[in-house]
């Protein structure tokens, strides 16, 4: 007889989970404008939740931004932290 085990047994499992509180990968996104420094184009960027947000910039800790096209990825600069937290 063999025994399997989860390897994630935290990840996706919360005894409170429900509409109040989806797995992380599905809560919504804030999303926010950062300029590329590559092709110069300002690129919509979604991957973080309002949570995470506040988090990253009340510890001044660093929030990536990423370009499709370029395939570049960039810390944001201290302006568009300014512009984040106002929203």
């Amino acid at each position: 007889m063999t025994t399997t085990t989860n390897r994630f047994p935290s990840a996706g499992r919360s005894r409170t989970r429900g509409a109040d509180n989806p797995p992380v990968w599905n809560r919504p996104k804030t999303t926010f404008v950062s300029t590329c420094p590559n092709c110069g184009h300002g690129r919509l960027q979604h991957g973080y939740t309002r949570r995470t947000l506040v988090k990253l910039l009340s510890t001044r800790r660093k929030i990536d931004a990423y370009c499709n096209l370029c395939n570049v990825c960039w810390p944001i600069s201290e302006n568009e932290r300014r512009m984040i937290s106002q929203q």
